[in-house]
């Protein structure tokens, strides 16, 4: 959806900056204007998210029409490497991760801001042990613009019941999306799969997932309470918080 991604470096501070660029030449000349628009607004409100898990946002611009947002430079891997079978985390680092996350998204979703686009590639796991999530309001600068031609952007694998039927979408999605996220890091197997895009999101909106200790014999029950939990199709039924989801992961861990 973005564009290129630079190293850059801030002369003023000498500083390494990662530079994000927004790619027009796949909208039509009249919808740039309005994606500019939308991108400039939505890196505003990321912008002022302040977390040690969310990736910093150092500023916003536009150069020679290129519109641009630099942000911390990350010296790690997202998770979609710990996807793969044979690369799993342990359980404990999983719930550690997972427990980040939730209480980045709590902070970000009391300032109001919906991220749109959780998934293991947006999730970093930095050398030193950090986690940072990136991309906060992205998917809503591309997909917004895109919205007349009925496009979905991407698989959507991770994304909730209420994004694929184009409905309003609050806090309580992206903690669906992490519950997909959760379950895949656990087993290497996405909750939710089929042979098409239709076939996907109708399994998302109608078919519960495969039990979890199906997929991975040796996880704790409690684990696949908080993830049924977490993938209900009904957002009043799921976490109605990242904070509320963290008080469960850390009685998880406590009984570990």
């Amino acid at each position: 959806a973005m564009g290129t991604v630079y190293l850059g470096k801030d002369p003023k501070i000498n500083r390494e900056v990662a530079i994000k660029t927004l790619r027009y030449e796949e909208f039509d000349p009249q919808q740039v204007e309005e994606l500019k628009k939308r991108f400039f607004r939505e890196a505003e409100a990321a912008g002022k998210l302040s977390h040690p898990n969310i990736v910093t946002i150092y500023d916003i611009g536009e150069d020679y029409d290129i519109a641009y947002m630099a942000m911390e430079l990350l010296d790690g891997t997202d998770l979609a490497e710990f996807c793969e079978k044979d690369k799993l985390l342990s359980p404990a680092e999983v719930i550690r991760i997972i427990s980040l996350v939730a209480g980045a998204l709590d902070y970000a979703h009391s300032n109001g801001v919906v991220h749109r686009d959780i998934k293991p590639a947006n999730i970093m796991l930095l050398k030193n042990g950090e986690i940072k999530v990136a991309d906060f309001g992205i998917a809503r600068v591309m997909a917004s613009s895109k919205t007349h031609t009925g496009v979905i952007l991407g698989t959507p694998s991770y994304m909730s019941p209420e994004q694929i039927a184009g409905q309003k979408v609050d806090g309580r999605s992206d903690l669906f999306s992490l519950g997909v996220v959760f379950y895949e890091l656990l087993t290497g197997s996405k909750p939710f799969e089929g042979d098409s895009i239709a076939t996907l999101m109708y399994n998302i909106t109608t078919s519960p997932p495969p039990p979890l200790r199906e997929k991975a014999p040796t996880i704790p029950v409690v684990y696949e309470s908080i993830i049924n939990r977490l993938l209900s199709k009904d957002k009043e039924e799921r976490y109605q918080t990242g904070r509320e989801l963290m008080n469960d992961l850390a009685e998880c861990l406590r009984n570990l």
